[in-house]
């Protein structure tokens, strides 16, 4: 088959096999360029990088996960070499998040963060995104976490302390006037159902991770291996037109040893690093600037 490239946050790109990794493996080329944390004007810039450095054709297929709009991206070049470094797009998810507790307090808040500007610069990102793949006249297809004009209310699985779904839109994003001219965006039949969505609809499917003592477990947001796949042949392959229906002999393998591994009782990050040794053909580097 053609090239595949994927984009997205964490949702296309984290501790384990995503969606985009089973498919790539259907592929006679895959470059995955998800990286955890980063927001949606990252994930615009890295799609523009990979199209000049990998000369996009017709015969390429795209397809591009949306995030949370209440990311604030930045990019840094090492200072030492002057070169790029892994990961250089410096993001950590929600500015709202423990994680940037320190990065943007209450006062870069106060000063910097209007929400109804970080809407617009997602919805142009996402535009602008979308003219550059059709003017390539590849195979595209776009999703995202939750329904954009939700607003992350719609993240039923969200770790309170991760900030996602800490918009305070009162009302639906069509509702507002300022940005219904957007709204056709969605009418292109490349879309596809949000990749929350659909996982958090099968609760029971989405793996649990021990915090400490006297605590309960922590439910991880991220699809599962086997949600990952569910959406892959239940949404993505078929608008793909990809009729095989049937897993690879190396996706069974991959989700066996995902399933084998998460027996163990591991924590996140011991689960992680294992996995990489033992999944054959499993690439997580980080790609481009």
């Amino acid at each position: 088959m053609s090239r595949l490239f994927t984009f997205g946050c964490s949702f296309t790109n984290y501790a384990w096999p995503t969606w985009a990794d089973f498919l790539g493996l259907e592929f006679e080329y895959f470059e995955n360029w998800g990286v955890p944390g980063i927001g949606n004007i990252a994930i615009a810039n890295r799609v523009a990088e990979c199209f000049v450095k990998n000369n996009i054709t017709e015969d390429d297929v795209v397809i591009i996960q949306w995030t949370s709009h209440i990311r604030h991206d930045y990019h840094l070049f090492s200072e030492e070499t002057g070169k790029y470094a892994a990961n250089s797009w410096k993001t950590k998810g929600s500015i709202f998040s423990h994680i940037n507790a320190n990065l943007y307090d209450k006062k870069w808040q106060d000063k910097f963060f209007d929400e109804q500007s970080y809407v617009m610069l997602s919805l142009n990102a996402i535009y602008a995104t979308m003219q550059l793949v059709k003017s390539k006249n590849c195979k595209w297809k776009m999703t995202s976490m939750g329904a954009f004009d939700k607003l992350g209310s719609d993240y039923t699985i969200n770790p309170i302390n991760y900030g996602e779904n800490k918009s305070t839109y009162s009302k639906n994003l069509w509702e507002d006037d300022l940005f219904l001219p957007y709204k056709s965006i969605w009418d292109d039949k490349n879309w596809l159902e949000p990749l929350g969505c659909y996982a958090w609809k099968n609760v029971e499917e989405l793996y649990k991770w021990d915090v400490g003592k006297n605590q309960k477990p922590w439910t991880d947001p991220h699809p599962s291996p086997n949600l990952g796949i569910d959406w892959l042949y239940n949404i993505v392959k078929p608008s793909l037109n990809l009729t095989n229906d049937k897993l690879t002999t190396q996706q069974i393998e991959w989700l066996k040893i995902c399933r084998d591994l998460r027996l163990d009782n591991l924590h996140l990050e011991e689960f992680a690093t294992i996995l990489e040794y033992k999944l054959n053909d499993y690439d997580k580097r980080y790609r481009g600037y």
